[in-house]
């Protein structure tokens, strides 16, 4: 026989039906898979005057590959030292800390029933177990650890590692409500002048409705009107304990009709449904110079 590149297969024998799943289990792995799999019956047939036992524990003690198939019977066998069970698995025991690849644990219990406890020999820790219990076979999982050629390829690690983008923690005090209205009058001054040079109630678009002046007014509306509105809000919104309701109440007119501003430059309100700008919001913040 070619005991070359063989993987060997460790096992108990319990009855004819379990040994002829295991003979059945090695035939696939020779005639579909390509491994030269290799287990005792195979040595009788082929071998008459051979200690079997003592052939099976050279086999797996020189393999490259063991397949383990764990039962009651052997977890029993194996932990008492019985038989070939006993002989090979004091090799495994001696092997499989420095060898941990090359021993395979399988089982044709299904380990949703099963207590792994009841047949996993001690001294195996936690090492994984295949299970081929009839529809749960693992064969891609069996393939790989047979052939060390991973079922998933990761990605190479990247040379350059990202860092994080580092947010720099400053302490801001609160504004008060004189400071608040100081900047909310400058931004609405710059609006206002805005409006006056190149609105459409301004000298240049009345005297001269074909001049630039409309399209400096689209302009303006886009950069500096709606981006001055949105600083405006950002002021009430992140101080607002400090206002009273009825403060809040004129604060949100002036809101709703920012919003409304920017929906119309951006097609999605009709400019005649817009509410105008609110007189009383100009009348609060200049109230308290």
């Amino acid at each position: 026989m070619d005991l070359k590149n063989a993987v060997a297969i460790s096992y108990a024998q319990e009855n004819p039906k379990y040994i002829e799943k295991v003979m059945g289990f090695v035939d696939l792995l020779r005639r579909k898979y390509g491994y030269n799999a290799v287990m005792d019956q195979m040595l009788k047939q082929e071998q008459t005057a051979i200690d079997f036992n003592e052939m099976m524990s050279k086999l797996i003690a020189d393999s490259e590959k063991v397949i383990v198939v764990l039962s009651h019977t052997y977890k029993k066998k194996a932990d008492a030292f019985e038989s070939g069970v006993g002989k090979e698995y004091r090799i495994i025991l001696d092997q499989i800390d420095k060898k941990s690849k090359k021993y395979i644990f399988i089982t044709f219990e299904s380990l949703k029933e099963v207590n792994i406890d009841d047949i996993k020999p001690s001294g195996i820790g936690n090492r994984e177990i295949l299970d081929f219990s009839e529809g749960a076979e693992q064969w891609d999982n069996l393939l790989s650890k047979l052939s060390d050629i991973p079922i998933y390829q990761f990605s190479e690690v990247a040379k350059e590692k990202k860092q994080p983008r580092q947010k720099i923690l400053r302490y801001q005090r609160s504004k008060s409500k004189k400071e608040i209205f100081r900047s909310v009058q400058i931004l609405l001054a710059e609006n206002e002048q805005i409006f006056k040079q190149y609105g459409p109630l301004s000298l240049n678009a009345r005297n001269n409705p074909l001049s630039h002046s409309v399209d400096m007014w689209k302009k303006k509306k886009i950069d500096t009107i709606i981006p001055n509105n949105k600083k405006i809000v950002d002021l009430f919104e992140k101080n607002i304990s400090i206002f009273s309701i009825e403060e809040m109440r004129i604060y949100t007119k002036f809101k709703i009709h920012a919003e409304a501003f920017e929906a119309c430059q951006m097609g999605l309100l009709d400019a005649k449904a817009a509410p105008t700008f609110p007189q009383e919001f100009e009348l609060m913040i200049n109230s308290e110079e």
